[in-house]
């Protein structure tokens, strides 16, 4: 039988959400049909484009620079702040949606996910003809629009739904690799960021197709494992799976993989804070503390190093793991870019009680509560439901990467967290 694979994202997701909402509301003006971006706030130097409109990005505007570069390029743009809560229900909608379809979804990130169609022809019909379906759905039933990629593998889906926007299905087959997806430019593949394409402009490559036929061998020696990976990626072979599927656990740890390279310590620190939470959450979930933080990083060429830190106490305090989190970061930054940021809490224990100590840090305890108030809001409302305002403002763009590929989901959690967010469901607690 074979894959069959849609990818299913969202057109200028979070603008086109701001823009159903301000409808709704009687708003005179779709944002989609103007030049709009979402973005933190226009008076602090560091707010970024967190989504654009169509007309918006023909002034060339682009996702992730400065709100004072969109300004500069189109002086009456309209900059709208995010609205994360309604993010969420607009993104939940969608996935009660796609469960329709296929009980086997990925959620990739809050605007996109797979859906695994593989032997669904019988039920769903033939599959341009459901991801239609699906599509028209989204649209009539949501009021926002969405693309969709169809395809043998995850890589193919996810290039064919980068295809001509918004509002289409695409489908990009092998046999459909050369005509669809070859005269595209190189920077356009997934996994080719800004180190890589300079590299490859170098030998005089600029378009997908030229990748394809370059030799091999040749990419593996001048540009290590990630030029066979991305030589493969361009004769459609998924050879590292873009998305990672669940497995069993062995530590509480989470990691994330980002399509670009990650150039700089303090973005990197950044990235750790939605890893760090996730792992406390589950801690906390779990009634389970840790002792030890590991860092682990994997560069460019797919080469990995990790520094790993006794904390001389159990703890299941987000922003302590945080802490000695960063601090192993900025130990083991060697200025090499980076394509997989983890953390992981090891000698993780049960404690059935906790030591009382004359000397208890007022500030940890208000650390715990808000954690505590933390868990309640995103096992009620999403994981999205409460994001810390560093995250949002001031890098937006590295939220963006960070949520883009979290590999762990509440739902992979030991058995004790699992009942605890039934009961939040349920509203007994």
């Amino acid at each position: 039988m074979n894959q069959v694979i849609f990818h299913v994202d969202v057109n200028s997701a979070y603008l086109s959400w701001s823009a159903i909402k301000s409808l709704a509301g009687g708003g005179g003006e779709d944002y989609r049909q103007i030049p709009c971006v979402v973005g933190g706030d226009e008076s602090k130097r560091h707010g970024v484009v967190l989504a654009k409109s169509l007309p918006a990005k023909k002034y060339g505007i682009r996702t992730g620079e400065s709100l004072f570069e969109a300004r500069r390029k189109c002086p009456d743009v309209k900059i709208i702040k995010p609205d994360f809560p309604w993010y969420v229900e607009k993104s939940r909608a969608m996935m009660a949606i796609l469960s329709q379809y296929s009980p086997d979804i990925y959620k990739y990130s809050i605007d996109e996910a797979f859906l695994d169609m593989t032997g669904m022809e019988g039920l769903m019909g033939r599959p341009v003809e459901a991801a239609c379906r699906l599509k028209d759905q989204i649209r009539d039933e949501l009021g926002f629009t969405v693309n969709i990629g169809v395809s043998s593998n995850y890589l193919l889906a996810k290039m064919a739904s980068d295809f001509e926007k918004p509002d289409k299905v695409h489908t990009l087959f092998a046999g459909e690799i050369r005509e669809k997806m070859w005269p595209l430019p190189v920077r356009d593949l997934f996994s080719v960021g800004g180190s890589s394409e300079k590299k490859l402009l170098k030998y005089g490559v600029r378009t997908i197709g030229e990748l394809a036929a370059m030799d091999r061998k040749r990419l593996v020696k001048d540009m290590g494992l990630q030029g066979g990976v991305i030589w493969e990626y361009a004769n459609g072979i998924e050879s590292v799976p873009i998305v990672q599927r669940e497995t069993k656990e062995k530590s509480y740890g989470n990691s994330i993989t980002t399509s670009q390279d990650i150039g700089s310590c303090e973005t990197a620190c950044r990235m750790l804070m939605p890893l760090c939470e996730t792992v406390a959450m589950r801690l906390r979930l779990d009634s389970m503390k840790v002792s030890t933080v590991t860092v682990q990083v994997t560069d460019y060429d797919f080469k990995k190093r990790s520094h790993q830190r006794s904390l001389g106490h159990a703890t299941d305090v987000t922003a302590e793991i945080y802490e000695a989190a960063c601090g192993l970061m900025r130990e083991m930054w060697n200025g090499t870019p980076v394509r997989l940021i983890g953390v992981s809490g090891g000698k993780a224990a049960r404690e059935e009680y906790e030591q009382m100590s004359l000397f208890q840090d007022p500030q940890t305890e208000k650390q715990k509560k808000l954690d505590r108030a933390m868990d309640s809001l995103k096992l009620r409302f999403g994981e999205d439901a409460v994001i810390r305002a560093s995250l949002l403002e001031d890098n937006g763009r590295t939220r963006g990467m960070a949520r883009a590929k979290m590999e762990h989901k509440i739902k992979k959690a030991g058995p004790e967290s699992r009942r605890i967010k039934e009961r939040h469901n349920e509203g007994t607690i």
